[in-house]
Formats: C-alpha cells, sequence, structure tokens
C-alpha cells in the first residue's frame, strides 16, 4: 500500500529512462484503498511530473472490479522511476501484470491527464490470451490515468493495460501519442475508481 506523505517520487518522460526497478508494494485489497486524503503530493524543486494512485477500477460488473497501484515520478532532468501493478478476473482466468516505469506524458489542454509507459517485470496471469509472445518480461506496456480533481468536473479514471499492437507497439510511440480525439483519448475504455485515488502534479 502506497503511504501517505511520501518523498519527492521520480516520474517519467519519453527521453527518461531507469535502468533499476522500484520495490513493488502488495495490492491494496477493496477495504484498504486509499481515499482522496491519503494521497499527497509534493512539489520538488525542479517541478517535474509526478503522478501515483492505488485503488479499485470499476469495469462495469459486480465482479470485473481491477486492483491496481502504481507510483512515478519524472525530473526536469529527464530521469524516471516508477512501478506498477494491476490484477483483474477475466472469466476463469486472473490477468495480473507488474512492470517498471519508463515514461510520461501530460495533457496540455486537460489538466489531470497522463499517458504511462513502461516494461514488463512480471506477468503473473492464468489467462491464455495474455501469456503470449506480447506479454512477456521485457515487453513494452501502457496505459492512462485521469486525476479528477484537477479535470474540470472529471473523476478519478484509469485504463486497464496495452500491449502492442495495440494503436503503437512500444511505450515510447505511447508516450508520444496526442491525447485529443478519438482513438487518442478515448473515454469509452477508461474506467472510474470505485475506491482509492489518482494524483497528478506537474
Amino acid at each position: 500500500m502506497l503511504r501517505s506523505r511520501l518523498g519527492p517520487i521520480l516520474f517519467f518522460t519519453l527521453a527518461g529512462c531507469s535502468s533499476a526497478s522500484e520495490p513493488v508494494a502488495p495490492l491494496p485489497t477493496t477495504s484498504a484503498a486509499l481515499n482522496s486524503d491519503d494521497v499527497v503530493m509534493i512539489r520538488a524543486a525542479d517541478h517535474g511530473i509526478k503522478v501515483k494512485g492505488q485503488g479499485v477500477l470499476d469495469l462495469g460488473g459486480p465482479t470485473a472490479d481491477a486492483t491496481f497501484e502504481f507510483v512515478a515520478e519524472q525530473k526536469s532532468n529527464g530521469r524516471v522511476k516508477g512501478h506498477f501493478r494491476m490484477t483483474r478476473p477475466r472469466g476463469a482466468f486472473v490477468v495480473d501484470f507488474t512492470g517498471r516505469v519508463t515514461c510520461v506524458t501530460t495533457d496540455p489542454a486537460f489538466p489531470g491527464r497522463a499517458r504511462i509507459g513502461g516494461v514488463v517485470t512480471r506477468n503473473s496471469s492464468t489467462d491464455p490470451a495474455f501469456l503470449t509472445e506480447n506479454h512477456e518480461v521485457g515487453d513494452d506496456v501502457w496505459f492512462r490515468v485521469q486525476d479528477g480533481s484537477v479535470g474540470g468536473g472529471a473523476v478519478d479514471a484509469s485504463t486497464t493495460y496495452g500491449f502492442k499492437p495495440t494503436l503503437v507497439n512500444t511505450s515510447a510511440e505511447y508516450c508520444a501519442l496526442p491525447f485529443d480525439g478519438l482513438p487518442w483519448w478515448n473515454p469509452a475504455s477508461i474506467f472510474p475508481l470505485k475506491e482509492g485515488a489518482i494524483r497528478l502534479k506537474d
């Protein structure tokens, strides 16, 4: 679980990359997910990008929730650091990925929107659809998030994880995508949080 009042966390850019992976905290249970008061962002002197979140995504069904956590930071010098994990049921199977952040971009027109890219560091899935050559350790993975507290009435939300060839083939290409219009920012494919919070500051 993410602790409140964390020190500055390094966030990602398209040009930045971190060679060491972060330790991955246990995923929260439904009852342990953060509320908005638990997520505290601290602005560093260099005004880098900072985003983190934890909680439960509402995928549209009573047993279709996804539990997630992520933390990332990018300094103005391009240094990137962070990790993420999401697990969700898919029929009789489980989709469960852990990854290391390699890039992040934010939307200048709509504060609170961010794209996050990285690489798979562990695939604990049991679903055969997520055990292909596109889902192995070292493969690229990406997702996007929305901090509703600065989004003009929007809600905190996240997508599930994407892999090649969904829109692009690499995390770097994903972070470089434009934010405006379909399919670059598709409201139908981003899910509101049932519990927890996502906070972004840049």
